[in-house]
């Protein structure tokens, strides 16, 4: 799959996701029997900080494996990463961060570190009491940095390549504390390390943090 392809149902996927929103506003009915409480508290949610509604910062670590011929030559590895969050709608959710992993290189000494930021999107239903459990679907964006190290730089070089992730998950949220797990899969695109042509990203990985 060519990069233009990547990025061009990356960019249909993202779209797709931010439109379901605007289609349920639409579709909203005023409930008649809703008290004076809700209704105060259901303005609030969209009057709030618009984009910065529920705003919260979590950190997230798991595994990290490559496919394609990055995958041939690198073994699975561990990610860490820091993200800020919103829920600017009640079925839209926005997410920017940054990620950074290691996967140890299979033959050589060394690994192939990456530095990436992005921006997803995610859709989903606010369920339980108060909305505190999101299961979601997203689609984003991102850039990375692809960095051998070791005798990894003899035979592999730098490269910048672009990211289009594609995640199910869910976010649960008790009182000021934060927490969800999530699988994701990267479509990558422009990769020029020499030896390794090709390639996407699978992660797995578990969130936590604190809401304002």
């Amino acid at each position: 799959m060519s990069f233009k392809t990547k990025w061009g149902l990356g960019a249909i996927a993202a779209a797709t996701l931010l439109a379901v929103p605007a289609l349920a506003q639409d579709d909203y009915i005023p409930d008649d029997d809703i008290t004076p409480e809700e209704s105060i508290y259901d303005a609030g949610r969209g009057e709030r900080g618009g984009l910065f509604n529920d705003l919260n910062v979590a950190v997230s670590g798991g595994l990290n494996t490559y496919t394609g011929d990055l995958g041939d030559t690198t073994n699975s590895g561990g990610f860490l990463g820091v993200q800020a969050n919103s829920r600017p709608l009640p079925l839209l959710g926005v997410e920017l961060g940054y990620e950074g992993s290691r996967n140890a290189f299979e033959d050589i000494d060394g690994g192939l570190w990456r530095h990436n930021v992005g921006a997803l999107a995610k859709v989903g239903p606010e369920l339980l009491a108060n909305g505190s459990l999101r299961p979601f679907v997203g689609a984003g964006f991102g850039v990375s940095l692809l960095n051998p190290s070791d005798d990894g730089e003899l035979l592999f070089e730098n490269d910048v390549v672009t990211e289009v992730p594609l995640a199910a998950g869910v976010d649960y949220k008790f009182g000021g504390v934060t927490a969800g797990a999530r699988a994701t899969y990267r479509l990558v695109g422009g990769e020029d390390l020499g030896l390794a042509q090709d390639g996407n990203i699978v992660n797995f990985g578990i969130q936590l943090g604190g809401a304002f």
